[in-house]
């Protein structure tokens, strides 16, 4: 079975993030597995459409935090989601037009954008968060508040997730400088 799984090096010390990257992992592995077992067209189109889905949630969540932090490097952080909502989009293409992509290659393209996004800028925006000193103090609770907004818009209720993300400081986090 073709399976993408979590591992704790893709963790952000983020809970929020990397609660939502844990569960694109999971629809992901549910997708291929879906693939791999040659389940029917309409069972294959609803979790690639519950991808797309999730994943724009989690680009909406991500940004409100990231404006909220100001992230100066939010410009082009926000160009690769556009950039991997249209692979999202290119998958569903793909499946509509019957395109012969096996399971190894759906998970190749996918996991390599996850992770690869995971791994070159999400951790930067975890770099930010540990060098910057001029976070608010209110932070948290704007924060917060925001978090309830993208709930709300995306149809998320209070009790599927933490509320308020936590932030822990990480030592993997790599000292490039992210262009912008």
């Amino acid at each position: 079975m073709a399976k993408i799984e979590w591992n704790e090096s893709l963790s952000l010390g983020v809970a929020e993030l990397d609660k939502h990257h844990k569960d694109i992992l999971l629809i992901m592995s549910l997708f291929l597995d879906a693939l791999q077992r040659g389940q029917d067209e309409d069972a294959i189109s609803t979790i690639l459409s519950k991808l797309k889905e999730y994943t724009l949630f989690h680009f909406s969540a991500e940004e409100a935090f990231m404006e909220k932090i100001e992230y100066p490097y939010i410009k082009p952080h926000r160009a690769k989601h556009v950039e991997l909502k249209n692979k999202v989009n290119s998958f569903q293409y793909a499946r509509f037009r019957h395109e012969n992509l096996t399971p190894e290659d759906y998970k190749e393209l996918i996991s390599n954008w996850l992770i690869e996004h995971i791994l070159q800028y999400d951790f930067k925006i975890v770099k930010y968060l540990q060098e910057n000193k001029n976070v608010p103090e209110n932070f948290k609770d704007k924060v917060k508040a925001d978090w309830k907004k993208v709930k709300a818009k995306t149809g998320q209720n209070e009790t599927d997730e933490k509320a308020e993300p936590e932030v822990e400081p990480d030592s993997r986090v790599k000292d490039e400088k992210e262009e912008s």
